[in-house]
């Protein structure tokens, strides 16, 4: 009886004793090398454009640069009174390595009411290289916005680009001598 009961307690501890061992051997032959790739979300303003009516000058003039990592289009608008109007347009190129939606971009006033102006946003895309042209290069007041236009919602693969054109119109009696207006892109992923 003794000899069993030693049997019992013997047999457990050496399965035991051989598990740990070979979970310990297993442990340090057992090697994972693995390369993980990750998207890249990025969509920036290629290029912009201002497009005014004929006639305007110094005294009216919009100054545009393009800010905040490539993001946002500031326009700084001086002498802005009743019946002025123009166009800013974006080509907006999805850098990333994963599709991107373009969104409505956002718009801020300084020193300006944004309620002041009329806001209407034309999308077109999504293009490969150099198709976008038919809708960038030849813009001018008397033909924009081209036909067929978009809604927001323009889905960009890696290397796509879209085009925006807005338009700016003040509806009010007053002067504003100076206003800045920031045109913020956003997008959506996949």
């Amino acid at each position: 009886m003794r000899k069993h009961f030693t049997l019992l307690v013997i047999i457990p501890l050496i399965a035991l004793t051989m598990v740990g061992v070979a979970y310990a051997h297993w442990q340090d032959i057992i090697r994972i090398n693995a390369i993980v790739k990750t998207g890249e979300w990025c969509q920036s303003i290629g290029s912009s454009k201002v497009v005014t009516p004929v006639g305007y000058d110094e005294n009216r003039s919009i100054e545009s640069s393009i800010i905040n990592d490539d993001k946002t289009l500031r326009l700084i608008c001086a002498n802005i009174s009743k019946g002025w109007h123009i166009w800013a347009g974006i080509l907006i190129h999805n850098e990333g390595t994963v599709p991107t939606t373009v969104k409505s971009p956002h718009i801020e006033f300084i020193n300006a009411n944004r309620w002041s102006f009329t806001i209407k946003k034309y999308f077109y895309g999504p293009y490969n290289r150099g198709e976008h042209t038919s809708v960038w290069s030849h813009a001018k007041m008397d033909n924009l916005p081209f036909k067929p236009y978009k809604n927001e919602g323009i889905t960009l693969n890696p290397c796509q680009k879209a085009v925006i054109w807005i338009e700016f119109q003040y509806n009010e009696d007053s002067l504003i001598e100076e206003a800045t207006i920031y045109i913020t892109i956003r997008y959506d992923i996949g």
